[in-house]
């Protein structure tokens, strides 16, 4: 169920999902989704911890698979951009970077609930490249969560599997070096 609300709220934004539409995406009626939530916006909240949880596992999952650098790199932006073709409509981007940014400005709990994610995805990835052997973990980290920002805006504004697989090509060649033949 929250998984649905997520997908929906992932496609049509926060202010763009109705309760209707939340409804319908997640079989329940709206007295339901209100004992369960309270609102739509503590629906919203919901969403995005689970996304928090969801990447927790996610990059627990690379950690452990103890991959090089190349390999690390290639595998969160292919993540990201497998994610972020998905949707109910097409490709639907993050819910974080192309929703919960919106209500950030004006949201507290929004901005609280994004910026524990994007800290999240920073020590993460710090943490991935480090241990795989990035001799600046911190600058790479920063390089590849920006170019994982970045996928996620391209692939809403369209650009294919091939356009976004480019840039993660150019991306992995920057941090870990230009493939060796």
């Amino acid at each position: 169920m929250l998984r649905a609300a997520a997908q929906r709220f992932r496609t049509h934004g926060f202010a763009g999902t109705s309760l209707d539409e939340l409804a319908e995406a997640t079989g329940l009626n709206r007295p339901s989704l209100y004992a369960a939530f309270g609102d739509k916006r503590a629906l919203y909240l919901a969403a995005l911890a689970r996304t928090h949880d969801w990447l927790v596992e996610t990059f627990r999952g690379l950690r452990e698979a103890r991959l090089p650098l190349r390999k690390v790199v290639r595998a969160v932006l292919r993540g990201g951009i497998d994610t972020y073709l998905g949707g109910e409509k097409g490709p639907s981007g993050c819910i974080a970077i192309n929703t919960a940014v919106v209500e950030a400005v004006t949201d507290p709990e929004i901005r609280a609930a994004l910026a524990r994610i994007l800290e999240l995805e920073d020590e993460a990835i710090e943490a991935a490249l480090a241990e795989a052997g990035s001799p600046c973990p911190r600058a790479h980290a920063n390089v590849v969560t920006g170019v994982l920002h970045s996928l996620s805006v391209r692939a809403r504004a369209g650009a294919t599997r091939e356009e976004l697989e480019a840039i993660l090509a150019d991306c992995v060649d920057v941090v870990a070096g230009p493939a060796q033949s």
